[in-house]
């Protein structure tokens, strides 16, 4: 924990893809202040067929969660939504106005996974 899932459509270069995932990471680590063994992130690829938007969105919009545990402050939250707008404006072109993204906060109490995360 955290995660962040990124959902684009398929538009990157493979090379772009590894590069955007670890700039990705390095800035939840910066903006969550985590320790550098924990956190991951995801990219999911949908091709433009299996995208439905309305007329005047593009196509190429992009959606990404934040999964992770409660207590951060709405100023690293943003830092951290602004930052990986940013990326994802860079390494996609894809207009900020076309990018959301939501941040699900669960309790440790909620989270399985690994050896770290027993409750």
């Amino acid at each position: 924990m955290p995660h962040i899932i990124i959902h684009v459509s398929n538009i990157m270069d493979e090379g772009a893809k590894v590069a955007f995932l670890k700039r990705t990471r390095e800035v939840a680590i910066e903006a969550l202040k985590l320790d550098p063994i924990i956190g991951h992130v995801i990219l999911y690829e949908s091709p433009h067929v299996h995208r439905c938007t309305y007329a005047d969105r593009d196509p190429n919009f992009v959606f990404f969660e934040v999964f992770m545990y409660p207590g951060r402050s709405p100023d690293q939250k943003a830092y951290l939504i602004e930052r990986v707008t940013y990326l994802i404006t860079q390494y996609t072109g894809v207009d900020p106005k076309n990018i959301h993204a939501v941040i699900h906060e669960i309790p440790p109490e909620d989270y399985f996974g690994g050896i770290m995360h027993q409750h």
